[in-house]
């Protein structure tokens, strides 16, 4: 308000109104200012104060992960096949180590030599350490699987029966392909040899492969009890190396990324751990029991289930071969009843899977039905 109005407001008002009134406006006038003063302030801390740094999306370079897009070009890119160290820890040729220097810094150069323990050499090397060069065991047994093996069992099984065939009843000299492992399964001429799964497939040669702590019930199988091998690509060389597809250097024809990093377990899981495949009785053809497996283009959600019709052909057969048909009747007797003639404890004390009784010809039940 102009000066000249208020005076001549001031002059039209007792004394003592015209002091409260010039104070009222006063106080008004520098409210206003203090208040302009504080906005500037604020604008100018927003101002000055940094921006905050998004720390979810910081990238870890201490591992090295295939999902990255980047990190998805032909194998052979990083990878070389063979290494340079293959005669050193392999039979035959081999990727038997991380991918060199070149491969890193082509990219990553900033990372690469940033300080003097740079981070992104932590995911090959045990110490960073610009003296010390060892490196982790490849494939590092300590870290998280990126890939899935595809491996089409329906497209091998004839093949391998062929060659097995040709191998043990051919007796003219012929040409054959270079393999890259010893076959031991003709020393033994006495022991008798199917034509698929155990051409590959051999038992674990290491007893100290299974913990005792990783099976219920304290119960351990026998070394041999699972054919865990191959666990390399010794096998699988002897006709991809480089003349049927996928090729050695064409990693990602069996491959496959993961949709997410797992762990691999040492054991096979396994519901009936009492089974031995090493009985004389269960030397068998492998698909007499497997059926599932011939049939499989693929390792993924293939379970080399049982089903239990395989195992009463010989222990629910009479006269007197009732294995399964007298524990279910023992459930009827005793609800706590465990079976334990084919499962450990932990499994024996569940309710039987309706399979089992109807294949020995009872009603189905739940323990907790039983009086």
């Amino acid at each position: 308000m102009p000066m000249r109005c208020i005076w001549k407001l001031n002059s039209r008002l007792p004394s003592h109104f015209s002091t409260l009134f010039i104070m009222g406006i006063t106080i008004a006038i520098v409210a206003t200012a203090l208040l302009d003063t504080d906005v500037v302030a604020q604008r100018r801390r927003r101002q000055r104060t940094p921006a905050r740094r998004n720390i979810s999306t910081a990238i870890d370079y201490s591992h090295f992960s295939h999902a990255t897009k980047k990190h998805q070009a032909a194998c052979n890119t990083c990878h070389k096949v063979p290494t340079e160290n293959w005669k050193k820890v392999r039979d035959y040729p081999d990727v038997a180590d991380f991918p060199g220097h070149d491969a890193c810094v082509s990219c990553h150069r900033a990372q690469f030599f940033k300080g003097a323990k740079p981070t992104i050499c932590s995911d090959c090397h045990t110490k960073v350490s610009p003296r010390d060069e060892a490196r982790f065991a490849f494939r590092n047994p300590g870290g998280a699987r990126q890939f899935v093996i595809e491996f089409p069992h329906d497209k091998h099984q004839d093949v391998i029966a062929q060659v097995f065939r040709k191998l043990r009843f051919e007796t003219p000299p012929q040409f054959v392909r270079a393999g890259f492992r010893n076959s031991e399964l003709f020393v033994d001429e006495k022991t008798k040899h199917y034509n698929n799964c155990e051409i590959c497939h051999q038992p674990r040669s290491a007893a100290s492969a299974i913990r005792m702590a990783s099976y219920p019930s304290e119960f351990a199988p026998a070394a041999d009890t699972f054919k865990a091998e191959p666990s390399t690509h010794a096998s699988c060389f002897n006709c991809h190396w480089g003349s049927q597809q996928p090729v050695s250097d064409n990693c990602g024809g069996c491959h496959k990324l993961a949709t997410q990093p797992y762990v691999v377990l040492d054991s096979t899981p396994r519901i009936s751990l009492k089974f031995r495949h090493g009985r004389e009785q269960h030397t068998q053809e492998c698909t007499t029991c497997h059926i599932n497996i011939t049939k499989s283009a693929t390792l993924r959600t293939l379970k080399p289930d049982v089903p239990i019709t395989a195992c009463l052909e010989c222990h629910n057969k009479g006269p007197v071969r009732f294995d399964v048909t007298n524990e279910l009747l023992a459930i009827d007797k005793n609800r706590d009843f465990t079976c334990t003639y084919c499962h450990t404890s932990d499994v024996g004390r569940r309710d039987p899977p309706a399979s089992h009784y109807l294949i020995s010809g009872l009603p189905p039940k739940k323990r907790k039905d039983v009086k």
